[in-house]
């Protein structure tokens, strides 16, 4: 089962703005292309505020849809020693605060 973690709208820019929120952190997050500087370098990096870097993002294409989506991995002291991995992915149709994007986090077995 996966968990909306927040909603984000794609601007003309390709840059992603909105809003992750977790039991215990609301943070305004924006998530910007960036040229590849190797093959495994991310292709998004992940700004809380504007100057305030947290993650990344790799884009990454769905084996059963073909739809393109971005991997982000996220940290913060709130986090502990742990990222938070999950996806952006692209709604259906903007919802009707104009969100173009959700990002869901979906727990992993770790046995």
């Amino acid at each position: 089962m996966a968990i909306t973690l927040g909603t984000f709208t794609k601007t003309d820019t390709g840059t992603f703005t909105g809003t992750l929120k977790t039991l215990h952190v609301a943070a305004a997050l924006t998530i910007v292309p960036v040229d590849k500087l190797s093959e495994n370098a991310p292709d998004h990096r992940v700004f809380a505020g504007q100057r305030h870097e947290v993650g990344a993002g790799w884009s990454q294409v769905a084996k059963s849809s073909g739809e393109t989506y971005l991997n982000l991995k996220i940290g913060a002291p709130e986090f502990g020693p742990n990222w938070v991995r999950c996806r952006l992915v692209k709604l259906e149709r903007a919802s009707e605060d104009g969100a173009t994007h959700i990002a869901l986090w979906e727990p992993r077995d770790r046995n």
